[in-house]
This record gives structure tokens, sequence and C-alpha cells, in this order.
């Protein structure tokens, strides 16, 4: 998840040191918006008020009107999920507080404790979005782990074998990690991994193995068919989050990777080799379902203009404009690239070419509406476009007929769209 418009955080800390640092990061580093309180009483009054409004709360534990940990009490009542911190840690206190149901405890012994809140609560938004497949025929034990991946706010599904699971996995490709028991009827944990590692890599999927039997021979012999991590049971809460959070921000770390070899930094939009790559396999669908792939090429007019009279910055906050509107108009219908330089190119799969026409003319007509604000000028902005649609034994036959097309369009006057006769 990126938009965080919205997202509040009650943050109930005394020290002003440390309250402006958390403060400062998350708003700056995260985007929240960050409410304080600096006394038991304060945060009372806010959350009487609006519990309702924050995602998260963060609460010193030792406040001078409450210095035995009432706000957790309090904060918990109101259904606020917690992470609480202290200056000192105690074994029986952290017990107690992880019974309360609080995320987690942490310790502000350092700086990194404060780096570790911060990358926490950006764990816990995210996490929102992470669909997590339990399988486990025991029902205590996925009532358990349900309700810690619920405290951990993850989107949750269950199987009570591996066959169900399977079949939820099945239904739900989306899935990001799987949590699988080693004992179970139909199918058991590494009979399920090596199924599911037929379809997904572990750069696609993660597996956790969980079990009470658990040693080292079982720990390895669930990796080595697929597995990304093994956790015993029992276990302690900030083991099982923490486990869980790793493996899935390893793969976010991939995605992030994979997605930056195939996206225009400056744009965001996908870039040639992705055009390519993708192009050729709906060229492919093409061929075999029937239809068209229409190529179009686009050229913003008189750039060179553009970034001698704003210089190179203006140039760069016309380009991302464009790009914006050419995703607006076309990223839902086909693949939407920034082709080098000023030029993008757009390729659409049609069933016919009825709308072709209009639909190029429209997004010339926004373009050549859009007023881009530049310090305290307006850059002024207009693009030429050559479209074909024609049958090509090669993906580039069909984009350098489209940059034809659009050579026409330049030489015969600009901001213009010239199409396949």
């Amino acid at each position: 998840m990126t938009a965080t418009h919205g997202v509040e955080i009650l943050l109930v800390e005394d020290a002003k040191f440390f309250r402006s640092v958390i403060k400062s990061q998350i708003e700056n580093q995260l985007g929240f918006r960050v409410t304080c309180a600096e006394s038991y009483q304060e945060a009372c009054a806010i959350l009487d008020e609006r519990s309702e409004d924050f995602f998260l709360a963060l609460l010193d534990l030792n406040l001078p009107d409450a210095p035995k940990g009432e706000i957790v009490d309090y904060v918990i009542e109101k259904s606020v999920p917690s992470i609480v911190f202290s200056g000192q840690f105690n074994e029986e206190l952290r017990d107690h507080l992880m019974q309360q149901n609080i995320i987690d405890y942490v310790v502000k012994d350092s700086p990194a404790s404060i780096e570790y809140v911060i990358t926490t609560v950006k764990r816990l938004y995210n996490n929102q979005s992470v669909k997590v497949l339990l399988a486990d025929d025991s029902k205590t034990a996925r009532y358990q782990m349900h309700g810690l991946l619920s405290r951990y706010k993850f989107q949750i599904l269950e199987a009570e074998d591996g066959l169900q699971a399977l079949k939820t996995l099945d239904e739900n490709p989306d899935i990001m990690l799987v949590i699988t028991d080693y004992n179970m009827p139909n199918l058991d944990g590494f009979e399920l991994t090596k199924k599911i590692r037929t379809h997904y890599s572990k750069r696609e999927l993660c597996i956790i193995g969980v079990s009470t039997y658990g040693n080292h021979a079982l720990s390895a012999k669930f990796i080595k068919v697929g597995a990304n991590d093994f956790i015993t049971k029992p276990f302690l809460n900030e083991e099982f989050f923490c486990r869980i959070s790793q493996n899935v921000e390893m793969l976010e770390h991939i995605k992030a990777l994979e997605d930056s070899l195939i996206t225009d930094y400056l744009t965001g939009l996908r870039n040639r080799r992705y055009l390519f790559q993708r192009g050729e396999a709906i060229l492919e669908e093409v061929r075999n379902e029937g239809g068209y792939l229409v190529a179009a090429m686009c050229d913003i007019d008189h750039f060179k203009n553009i970034n001698d009279t704003y210089g190179h910055d203006g140039g760069d906050e016309a380009l991302k404009q464009v790009a914006n509107q050419l995703r607006h108009d076309f990223g839902n219908k086909g693949v939407v690239s920034r082709f080098g330089g000023e030029e993008f190119c757009i390729l659409m799969q049609c069933d016919t070419l009825d709308d072709v026409r209009s639909q190029f003319e429209d997004l010339r007509e926004s373009i050549d509406g859009l007023k881009i604000s530049y310090g305290n000028r307006e850059i002024k902005v207009r693009i030429s476009l050559g479209v074909s649609w024609q049958k090509t034994p090669a993906l580039d036959d069909l984009i350098n007929l489209a940059d034809a097309k659009l050579y026409e369009a330049k030489n015969t006057g600009r901001n213009k769209v010239v199409f396949d006769d």
C-alpha cells in the first residue's frame, strides 16, 4: 500500500525529545498524521472524543499522572491497537502486556529502538494489503495464529488441510504468505509445500512451516522442500511477528527490485524493456484469439523549447504531467511506456477499431488542455501521435509503422493524430 492520506497515529509520551523525534520521523518518512499527548489525562480526553480516528497508538508506559501503565488499559478499552515503549525491560511486565494483546513492547534505550518503532508502524500499515493463508488441521492452533495475524492487520484465509489450502491458493493467486502445519490429513505440510513450489517460486510467495514437533531435522527438511522458514510451537508472539515480517519484507524488496528494472524512474511508467516484453505476449494473443494490436507513438511538440525556456526541471515536470495523463486515459486499457526522451508508446489490444480514433483524439485534446504549474509560471504542452493497427510479423514492425505516422504528424503541423489509412 502506498496511499497514506488520512492515517492518524496517537503518540502518548511525556519526554519532549523522544516525542518530537518519533513524531517527525513518522510524518516525514511515512506521511501519517501524528496527534500527541503528554499525559494520561490529555490522552484520555482525545480518545473519549475520537478514538475511532486512530490507526494505531504509541504509548509510553510510565506517564507523570499514570506511572503504572494505566494508559495501556485505557487505550485497549477504546479498541485502538498499541505499541508500548518503556525505559527498561522487565520480563514479567512484558508477559503481562502481551497478554493484553498489545502489538509490541519496545525498550527505548537507543536510536535503533526508534527505527524499530517506525519500521513496525510502516509494516502494520502495509500488512493491510498482504494476504496470508493459514493451513492447520487444529482449530485451536488456527484460532491462536489467526488472532495474532489479525492483531498485525493481515488479511487472513484459512484451510483445514493441504488439499483445501491448494484450492484456496488457486482461488486467491495474490496470496503472499502460506503458514502451514506439518501434520495434516489428506496432504501434509511437506507435500503441500512441494506442490506450491511447482507453481510459485520463492520470489513470488513465502512459505513458513510450523510444528509442535520441531527439531533441526524437521526444520531442515521443510526448507529443503521449498519453505522459506520454520517456527516451532509454542512460540513467542514477537518471534512470530518478526519471522513473518522479515519474509514478507523480503518478497516486497524483490518485487521493488523487479519493478525498478521495468519502470521509468522519472515518470513511473513502464519502460521500453517492459513494452517489448509484454508487447510480444499481447501480439501472440492477438494472433491466436483475433482482434487488433494498436500501437501509438506519442511525442511532446517542441520539447527542446520547453527545456530552453523552463530548464530541465521544468521539462521533467512536463514529462511527468503528460505521463500522468497517458496513464489516466490508457493505463487500464493497455501498456503505457516511456519510449525514450520525450517519446511515449501505447500498446492496446482491441476486438474492434470502432472507438480507436476517438480515444486518441480525446487524449490529444486532454493534453492540449493541461495546465502545468511550474514555479510561478504555467507550461503549455501539446503532443503529436501516430497510430497503427496493421497485421505485422513482429512488434518492431508495428511500432515502426506507428512511428512513421508520428513523423507525418510532426511534419504536417503537429498537435494532431495521424492514423493508418
